[in-house]
């Protein structure tokens, strides 16, 4: 399979990502819990527990964490252990195919006959469940948003810094979502040549930061591109039980 890269979403597709897959995926409580939530903007939607590739759970140093992830009927929730401090997940939310008839359904563009585009489209996030001091060093992900100091320690209006990265590198160019919950449209700034953006601190409470970035395919017969989607969520604005 051959990649080329684009920064950005091409306008060819950017209606399969607002149709369908303008979501992201992040961790907040539901009920004294932590659920996995798929959503855009404020929306939380019902999705397949199986879309869910893997969850990393690491405590405040960056060590390996206790934690499981229980499928529910419509959604998963995260059980972390008791120093579980930071939550990793790849989500795989599959193809998304636009038919003759301008419908887009969940298949590869090799599965509709007459098929306009299609793309693959991957989500990715980091959150902050309870950390105090230095964020550790994270493992890679596909697409990822680094805080580059600890945002959980902030209040609204506060700036700080984060880096995108791209399969581990400096992701430069890219628009940032400061806060995707409330304004799920909203683009603020790029990353520089570094992949490093100010982020302001929007909410005291949940925050969730976001960004886009698409990779053409060449020669391959079930999508015209790959579309990773990723999120940092945490809580601001003072000292929150968990």
């Amino acid at each position: 399979m051959k990649f080329a890269s684009v920064v950005g979403v091409g306008l060819a597709l950017f209606g399969a990502a607002q149709i369908a897959n303008a979501h992201g995926v992040w961790v907040a409580q539901r009920w004294d819990e932590y659920g996995i939530i798929y959503g855009h903007g404020a929306e939380d939607n019902d999705y397949d527990p199986a879309k869910i590739k893997s969850v990393t759970v690491l405590t405040e140093d960056g060590k390996a964490s206790e934690g499981k992830v229980e499928a529910r009927d419509t959604h998963a929730m995260v059980v972390p252990g008791e120093d579980a401090a930071i939550v990793l997940i790849d989500f795989d939310n599959g193809f998304y195919t636009e038919g003759p008839d301008g419908k887009w359904v969940n298949q590869p563009k090799s599965a509709v006959e007459g098929a306009k585009q299609a793309g693959h489209y991957l989500k990715h996030s980091v959150s902050l469940l309870h950390i105090h001091g230095d964020i550790p060093a994270l493992p890679a992900q596909p697409l990822q948003i680094v805080p580059l100091s600890n945002p959980t320690e902030l209040e609204a209006g506060d700036d700080f810094k984060v880096r995108v990265l791209y399969d581990g590198k400096p992701l430069p160019g890219v628009a940032i979502i400061p806060d995707y919950v409330n304004l799920a449209e909203t683009l603020i700034g790029e990353t520089d040549q570094d992949g490093v953006a100010d982020i302001t601190v929007r909410n005291d409470g949940l925050n969730v930061v976001a960004v886009k970035h698409s990779v053409s395919l060449e020669n391959n017969a079930d999508a015209d591109l790959i579309q990773h989607f990723a999120t940092l969520s945490f809580t601001a604005g003072g000292e929150h039980s968990h």
